[in-house]
């Protein structure tokens, strides 16, 4: 039996393999096709099978013999893509046009039916139908616990995140109060804790800092307060002064600073709340997938150490003034050091007491004996009580001249329409800190609703905070945010939804209505030292960074870029520097795509990497080309190059050798002199060009020449979709390698990739190039490889319309 023969014997047995695997007669994975041992081979009778399914060694052998049925036993049809979607693929519906979609979403916006009416009445209070199946008689009390619970968490966090944002402690329970009963009605997670969190209050701020005023104590030679140009409901003031003696009567006192400092921020948290709903109206809420976690993880960490250092003067009793965004940690650290010599012995003694017992407890105790402990022991509110009693009786402010927290009013607040004068100023602020606070907590409800099994809206989400911004803006509250800490005790507490929120705003609403004035002498260190050890969780995430690496270097240099820009710059502008760095990376990732020549495995149909795979057999003649990205404008040349190399034939530097020889089928004869007198010879050389100047490079596995290139195969299933450049590409490597008489074909084409290719015109041309598998075409590349003949190779017209038949003469069971 010749080559030949043999050849169409190994299709033979796929082809049985494959139609009865079709059929349903084969349901095993284990099988072997074994040669009838007493079938006579030659050239015009067709060999009987065995079909052992081989599973537990004892299935009886299944006869096949292509001569009683050879058409319907053997022959397995191979599908161009055209051929398949005109037998499969349902018609496409014609596109309407846009006014026409335009029309039909207002109709069906405007459509006023009783069911309608119902369904958006449930997406926009989604407590309605989340409490329909609520069990009041087994969650309420669970949620009575854990509402307790984060609201004896909340009272000391609240107020040491508002004096982070350069506000009276007192704003921070008001918003543990008002934003929390609105996200109650219209959020759709179950167990996030609204309130006041580190990032946010460290970014609003920052807008105080540029445009609020700041209040200093008295300095030699007089009083000064610092600030630009401030405002409070219709009063413009430059507070900018210094006077010698004492506070003279036109400067504002530090309750009418505060004042203009809450009307800051309540017109800042409007306008953030307004953007917020605006983007959730424009379902706008997958704008977070463009920040992903390393980024997200190296911003928090760079905010971190922007948190930590703003404490840093409460810690150590210092007053320095707090300065401008860009390079603020360098300047804070340099007035530190310039005024470390008037540290306050019992500022620093207390504050770090007091961190020493918060680390103790929160890590030695509540974490390692989490499931032995019903609830966390409170001891950030311990500490609290701790330290307003000692420094209340030991009179800490007259003795020490430590700060403490003044006077905080009893009682809600009136409500207040927030001013909008000169909100340009800080309008670029109010994007990015809705887009961090939305990122920051739709990514928290995300896992815990993934943990509890159910769904949240993330559009709704969205409107829930801009709806809880609004809202809490009359009320003097700056935006708020979901809080890592407090809703992982709401979780570890048994909270089975929000009504848990109620209970924790309820314990504050009795702080706010008659605790509040008693912690008046509370120092502001013991809240720098709540601040400091919630930190820690942020700080841990840089040991993530080893494992980064292993996974993606990309992903550790977004880290690395965000973090640095965020510690460096700022918040705000490091976050532009860490996003517009990670878009570049998706572009260097595309760029870097390699192509891989692909073998078929032995005895199954699949094709893959040879370098990285055993039992790969190897087509002479046809090169199978894998290209593991989308095929666009900024990686065009690099895929022709690639192509170029794998093929071993550069279509340039062969059509110089062609018009040497003459023709194509000159050339080839001489190429194939050439193999046969090299066989034994490999190159080590890298390719350029032709290899060894016979313009092939197919080479075995173990390195050998093989046959000339005759076909090129290219498998997009990894190609998730092409621009029209990409089909230019496309488009002149099927015309290069034409003229020297190669053949390129598709495989594994998406629908997409397939649009793409008809709308450019480049399926008129080379529909009958496109096959639905790989394996389909290399069966036909090595039919068609077989039939090629000089006359053929001679004539261009040849070239371009070789015979498509042959694979049918082979499936067919024919002779070739």
């Amino acid at each position: 039996m010749d080559a030949h023969d043999n050849e169409a014997l190994n299709c033979r047995r796929y082809f049985v393999f494959e139609h009865l695997l079709h059929k349903n007669q084969l349901c095993e994975s284990r099988f072997k096709l074994m040669k009838h041992p007493t079938s006579k081979m030659d050239n015009t009778s067709v060999p009987t099978y065995h079909v052992v399914m081989d599973v537990d060694c004892t299935s009886p052998p299944i006869t096949v013999d292509p001569e009683k049925d050879p058409y319907v036993n053997i022959k397995q049809r191979l599908y161009r893509t055209s051929s398949f979607y005109k037998d499969f693929k349902q018609p496409d519906s014609e596109p309407s046009s846009v006014m026409q979609q335009c029309k039909e979403e207002v109709s069906s916006m405007c459509a006023c039916t009783k069911e309608r009416r119902k369904k958006f009445l449930y997406k926009l209070f989604p407590f309605i139908k989340m409490y329909q199946k609520y069990n009041w008689k087994l969650d309420l009390p669970s949620d009575i616990i854990a509402g307790f619970t984060v609201g004896i968490m909340q009272l000391p966090q609240s107020m040491a995140y508002s004096m982070l944002a350069d506000l009276p402690p007192v704003v921070g329970l008001y918003m543990s109060f008002f934003p929390v009963i609105v996200y109650f009605f219209f959020g759709t997670s179950k167990h996030i804790s609204m309130g006041t969190v580190a990032v946010v209050s460290l970014m609003t701020g920052s807008v105080l800092a540029r445009l609020g005023p700041q209040y200093t104590e008295e300095v030699p030679g007089g009083w000064s307060v610092n600030g630009t140009e401030t405002f409070f409901g219709n009063i413009s003031t430059n507070m900018s002064t210094t006077t010698p003696g004492a506070p003279p009567e036109h400067l504002l006192s530090r309750h009418d600073i505060d004042m203009q400092k809450i009307a800051i921020v309540s017109s800042f948290s409007i306008l953030v709340g307004i953007i917020q709903v605006i983007f959730g109206a424009c379902r706008l809420g997958f704008v977070t997938t463009y920040m992903s976690d390393p980024l997200v993880s190296g911003f928090t960490t760079g905010a971190a150490v922007h948190v930590f250092t703003s404490q840093v003067k409460y810690i150590f009793g210092l007053d320095i003034p707090r300065f401008g965004n860009l390079f603020q940690i360098v300047y804070t650290y340099k007035a530190i050091f310039s005024s470390i010599h008037e540290t306050q012995l019992a500022t620093i003694v207390t504050s770090a007491v007091c961190i020493v017992v918060i680390y103790l407890v929160k890590v030695q105790i509540n974490q390692r004996f989490k499931d032995k402990l019903k609830i966390p022991l409170p001891i950030e509110l311990i500490v609290v009580i701790a330290g307003t009693l000692v420094s209340h009786f030991l009179k800490f402010k007259v003795k020490y001249e430590m700060k403490v927290v003044g006077e905080i009013p009893a009682g809600l607040p009136d409500p207040m329409l927030p001013t909008f004068t000169k909100m340009g100023d800080y309008f670029s602020d109010a994007i990015i800190v809705a887009v961090v606070a939305f990122a920051q907590s739709v990514s928290l409800a995300a896992l815990m609703a993934k943990k509890h099994g159910y769904i949240i809206d993330s559009n709704q989400e969205f409107i829930a905070y801009g709806f809880g911004n609004i809202f809490g803006s009359f009320f003097s509250c700056y935006p708020f945010a979901a809080s890592v800490s407090r809703s992982s005790v709401q979780d570890s507490a048994g909270g089975k939804s929000q009504i848990t929120s109620l209970f924790s705003a309820a314990l504050v609403l009795v702080v706010i209505l008659i605790i509040g004035p008693l912690f008046e002498s509370l120092p502001n260190c013991v809240l720098s030292s709540i601040i400091v050890v919630a930190l820690r969780s942020m700080f841990l995430q840089v040991f993530e960074l080893k494992k980064l690496w292993k996974v993606s270097g990309f992903d550790c240099m977004i880290w690395i870029v965000t973090f640095l820009a965020v510690v460096i710059l700022y918040v705000d502008l490091g976050l532009w520097i860490g996003l517009v760095f990670s878009f570049f990376t998706v572009v260097l990732r595309t760029q870097r795509a390699k192509a891989v020549t692909l073998q078929r495995i032995s005895d199954v149909d699949i094709y893959a990497d040879d370098k990285k795979y055993m039992k790969t057999r190897h087509n002479p003649g046809v090169r199978v080309i894998s290209f593991n990205s989308p095929l666009y404008y900024a990686n065009g040349d690099i895929f022709l190059r690639q192509v170029f190399t794998i093929s071993g034939m550069k279509p340039q530097r062969v059509r110089k050798e062609i018009k040497r020889f003459g023709s194509v089928a000159e050339f080839r004869r001489h190429s194939s002199r050439i193999q046969m007198t090299s066989n034994n010879i490999v190159s080590d050389q890298p390719y350029d060009g032709m290899a060894n100047g016979n313009g092939t490079n197919d080479k075995d596995k173990n390195g050998n020449p093989g046959a000339l290139v005759h076909h090129i195969v290219l498998d997009f299933s990894s190609v998730c979709f092409v621009d029209s450049v990409g089909c230019k590409v496309l488009n002149q490597l099927f015309n290069d390698y034409r003229t020297i008489g190669v053949k390129v074909f598709l495989a594994c084409v998406s629908d997409d990739v397939w649009s793409v290719l008809k709308t450019t015109g480049f399926l008129e041309k080379y529909e009958k190039n496109v096959y639905m598998s790989v394996n389909d075409a290399v069966i036909v590349a090595i039919a068609e490889g077989e039939t090629f003949s000089e006359e053929e190779a001679e004539s261009d017209s040849a070239v371009e319309e070789i015979d498509s038949k042959p694979e049918d003469r082979l499936l067919a069971g024919q002779p070739r």
